[in-house]
């Protein structure tokens, strides 16, 4: 995989709520780029996330770039990662995944391990695959659960670079970059405040850098 054209970022923790609106922005965000959006989840939104305070409506057009696909099964996840180049000439520029870790949760503790990592090779293959096609960086962004093994196996294999963990600080939810030597002295933060049913937060425009 060509680091330089792949961007792949974990959100890990139990803020679900919180991480939903952040991936949510990021579809809004890219598609306003022009960029092509799939946004996979187990299961069909009830309603939409917690919207970001001061964010934009999107506009049509952007909205028209995004695919909302509902993955039930694990199996089904595999079947389009690997078939993904059959969806030429729609391959996406972007992709995001909610709550990864419901696919594997319900499994035995070894089959939660090899479940988990396969699903994040098929998805870093298969944004690999669309970073080549389109000939320019690609994203992939996954949300999950916050424990050993998303924030130190997947981690570390899979996004190494860019890992942001989430923990509730104040009535605040912080996600914090996961720093990539132990002797790095400062990780970049962003805080969430819920205010009239909307997120307040710094800036979710670095999780994009």
């Amino acid at each position: 995989m060509d680091s330089s054209k792949v961007k792949c970022t974990l959100l890990c923790g139990p803020s679900a709520a919180y991480s939903q609106s952040i991936l949510f922005e990021s579809a809004i965000y890219w598609s306003e780029f022009g960029y092509r959006v799939v946004y996979i989840q187990k299961s069909q939104m009830k309603s939409l996330p917690i919207p970001l305070d001061g964010a934009k409506p999107p506009s049509v057009h952007a909205l028209n770039r995004i695919t909302f696909l509902t993955l039930s099964q694990w199996e089904d996840l595999v079947k389009y990662t690997c078939s993904i180049h059959e969806t030429s000439p729609n391959v996406p520029h972007v992709i995001l995944v909610s709550d990864l870790n419901n696919y594997y949760r319900n499994e035995d503790s070894d089959q939660t391990t090899r479940l988990a990592h396969m699903l994040c090779a098929c998805l870093c293959d298969a944004i690999s695959y669309c970073s080549k096609v389109h000939n320019s960086t690609s994203y992939l962004t996954v949300s999950t659960q916050d424990t050993t093994l998303e924030t130190h196996q997947l981690s570390a294999m899979y996004f190494p670079s860019t890992t942001w963990i989430s923990s509730v600080v104040d009535d605040q939810v912080v996600f914090c970059k996961k720093k990539l030597y132990l002797h790095q002295q400062q990780s970049c933060k962003i805080k969430f405040t819920k205010v009239n049913n909307k997120l307040r937060c710094d800036s979710v425009e670095v999780l994009y850098m």
